[in-house]
């Protein structure tokens, strides 16, 4: 539905500025055939868009083994290949996931997430965005990034509706539970929640096309509120 919503508009914009300029059923096939490349390259490439707007860099596991050692152990424990790992050099406390399939996918979390949290915090909010990718919530949005949120940034009226389809809030919630079923210890989650919503610190590198990845998403307490009462 992203990718057909995204070729309607496209094809939608590029013919009608053809038409003004004189070209007919021309205007159609390369209408169509822009928004056929623009469907696939933001396919193969929406992740790396994603990592490179955040300013990701990969992950030494020298450098950070506590991250990697987590990481691996909750991917045992879930069936999953270890994604890339990557880190953000900011102080806010956040993380997101992109990719398009558990064997394409990538985690990415800032110094600021691993400078505030203990490891059992640690732990769950990596569970949380490991079970968006075995989910497959990074494939949509991992898409609206190219898709929707780039094109948003510059047409917001035009993309803005289109960008409230590819993300569903509910996702943040359902994964914040199969997190925690992952952990089994639903208070690390908890406690990594109340500490993000307590930070008033915002990721330096700030962009709306990649907002709906972090996961410092809102209502924070409502997500809260659910996990005390498993």
């Amino acid at each position: 539905m992203l990718i057909a919503a995204f070729v309607l508009v496209i094809v939608a914009v590029v013919w009608g500025v053809l038409l003004l300029l004189g070209h007919g059923v021309a205007g159609v096939i390369i209408a169509v055939v822009v928004a056929a490349i623009g469907s696939l390259v933001a396919y193969w490439k929406s992740d790396a868009v994603a990592l490179r707007t955040s300013h990701a860099r990969p992950a030494d596991p020298e450098q950070y083994p506590r991250l990697h050692n987590v990481i691996e152990g909750l991917c045992i424990a879930a069936g999953l290949p270890k994604p890339r790992v990557y880190i953000i050099d900011d102080p806010a406390p956040n993380a997101l996931t992109t990719g398009r399939s558990p064997r394409h996918a990538a985690i990415a979390v800032t110094a600021g997430l691993l400078d505030k949290m203990s490891r059992i915090e640690l732990e769950g909010v990596l569970a949380h965005e490991l079970n968006h990718i075995k989910n497959y919530d990074v494939l949509p949005s991992t898409l609206a990034v190219a898709l929707v949120g780039l094109p948003a940034v510059v047409l917001p009226p035009v993309f803005g509706p289109i960008m409230h389809m590819a993300v569903d809030g509910r996702r943040e919630s359902l994964a914040d539970l199969n997190g925690v079923s992952l952990t089994r210890y639903p208070p690390g989650l908890i406690s990594a929640l109340e500490k993000l919503e307590a930070d008033t610190t915002v990721v330096q590198f700030h962009s709306r096309a990649i907002a709906h990845l972090w996961i410092e998403q809102p209502p924070l307490d409502e997500r809260i509120k659910a996990l005390k009462e498993l």
